[in-house]
């Protein structure tokens, strides 16, 4: 039986640490998640050809694809792969996440950026907690529903880009790191 991940984290090396500590917080919320390195994912990955299990995980098994998009990420082949695999797979259903760390954007051709609102952030309990959310929220739970008065977003369509369009949450109190 094949394993199903919630959500599948797709990451260049360099900001490996982020993606890390995003990965644990998603554990806290008990949110399964794909993260290469860990135990788990080792195991996942042990003895199978990486393109084939990379296309399953990103294109099949995981039900969101979280893409932590920085200069690293766009410059990297296996990264970019991920992100066509993910698009490719969920692009329509809204179950592609791009997190810009850096300001730096997917390339065009790849994803719409027109027609995608994103999420710019690069404090790891702030992505968790909206990755988080966004699931729960999906899910029925209505758990990752956050409260009005504790939350203000600031979102658009319009001339889309990652310097410009970005789906901000201000949080009215304090994230524990």
């Amino acid at each position: 039986m094949e394993r199903h991940f919630k959500i599948a984290l797709s990451y260049a090396t360099e900001d490996q640490d982020l993606v890390e500590k995003v990965y644990h917080y998603l554990r806290a919320e008990k949110v399964d998640a794909f993260f290469a390195p860990s135990p788990e994912g080792q195991v996942y990955l042990s003895g199978k050809n990486q393109r084939e299990v990379f296309y399953d995980i990103f294109g099949l098994n995981a039900e969101y694809v979280a893409l932590f998009v920085s200069k690293y990420y766009v410059a990297k082949a296996v990264p970019m792969e991920e992100a066509s695999i993910a698009i490719a797979n969920h692009g329509e259903t809204g179950s592609v996440i791009p997190v810009y760390l850096d300001g730096t954007s997917l390339p065009a051709d790849l994803f719409q950026p027109r027609n995608t609102n994103y999420f710019k952030e690069n404090n790891p309990a702030k992505i968790a907690k909206h990755l988080a959310a966004k699931i729960k929220s999906a899910d029925g739970t209505g758990q990752g529903r956050p409260a009005q008065k504790n939350m203000k977003s600031n979102m658009t369509i319009t001339g889309n880009s990652a310097e410009k369009q970005i789906f901000i949450q201000e949080l009215n109190g304090s994230i524990e790191l």
